[in-house]
């Protein structure tokens, strides 16, 4: 992207979705600035089209990340690719499928579902500041997306964000007797399609469990979508995570798909078996309304 000079033309405002409203109906496009308390993110519009979309907080996963994750380049393809684009002003996503690397359909289909998480979370922020600066753009690549595609059908019309539609009397009740297993010293109730915490309680000076949750959100959609390659038609009842000092379970919830329990607990004082079965009780009894 070449950048042109800036033009601030609005005012800072807390509703982001009539915001980038208005910059997809600029004809010159720009830049959406969103600002809140615990993240912020930028939302770049070409054509009446969203280009990009990036979220900045604790435990966000950049574009490049999903892609080695997902073991369709390497770190060295990554730095390689960024080298030319730096070195010659190209499109990182042209550059991959020039090379290569990813093909284009794949590649769509990827950058459409990382842009549309990243926007889901900036449109639930319940204390968001939205700013529209005008700003004329070249862009390299045709890989844009109307709002349409990045919003799922439920979205495109809501005033609410899911966080807030969803009533949960005694998620924070659950949470604490998640607390009371032997060992457990975190635990909290993640969205699986945004990252996000409903509920945490718990952590440590070293250890924040509402990242550690968003950083491994991405194991659940990896688990999911590997069951579906090779036709496994299942429910993953838990997911284990040792490590030298800690256990941590990823816990899906059986009454509400989307959601699961993340819980973090001490090796030396735990018992592993008994976690599960009490992570399990609690599951049962959790109700959403």
């Amino acid at each position: 992207m070449e950048r042109a000079s800036r033009t601030v033309t609005q005012v800072a405002r807390p509703v982001l979705r009539s915001v980038l409203h208005e910059a997809l109906e600029s004809e010159t496009g720009g830049e959406v600035v969103v600002k809140s308390t615990t993240v912020s993110g930028r939302i770049f519009v070409v054509e009446r089209k969203v280009a990009w979309a990036v979220l900045n907080g604790p435990g966000v996963q950049n574009f490049s990340s999903v892609l080695i994750q997902q073991q369709l380049v390497s770190r060295d393809d990554v730095e390689q690719v960024m080298t030319e684009c730096r070195k010659n002003g190209g499109n990182f996503c042209e550059v991959l499928v020039a090379w290569g690397l990813v093909p284009r359909d794949t590649l769509r289909d990827l950058l459409r579902g990382h842009m549309a998480s990243h926007l889901e979370v900036l449109l639930a922020l319940p204390d968001a500041q939205a700013l529209f600066v005008p700003q004329p753009r070249t862009y390299s690549s045709q890989l844009t997306f109307s709002l349409e595609e990045l919003l799922a059908p439920a979205q495109q019309h809501s005033t609410h964000p899911p966080a807030e539609r969803e009533v949960m009397p005694n998620v924070k009740q659950s949470l604490d007797e998640t607390l009371k297993i032997e060992g457990a010293f975190a635990a909290c109730l993640v969205d699986a399609k945004s990252g996000m915490c409903l509920g945490s309680q718990g952590g440590t000076a070293t250890f924040n469990i509402e990242t550690a949750a968003a950083a491994n959100t991405e194991v659940v959609r990896a688990k999911l979508k590997a069951m579906t390659v090779l036709g496994i038609k299942d429910r993953i009842e838990d997911i284990l995570i040792t490590l030298g000092e800690q256990y941590h379970i990823i816990r899906p919830l059986a009454s509400r798909e989307g959601l699961f329990f993340y819980v973090a607990l001490s090796r030396a004082t735990s018992n592993l078996a008994m976690a599960r079965f009490r992570l399990a009780e609690i599951d049962k009894a959790l109700q959403l309304t």
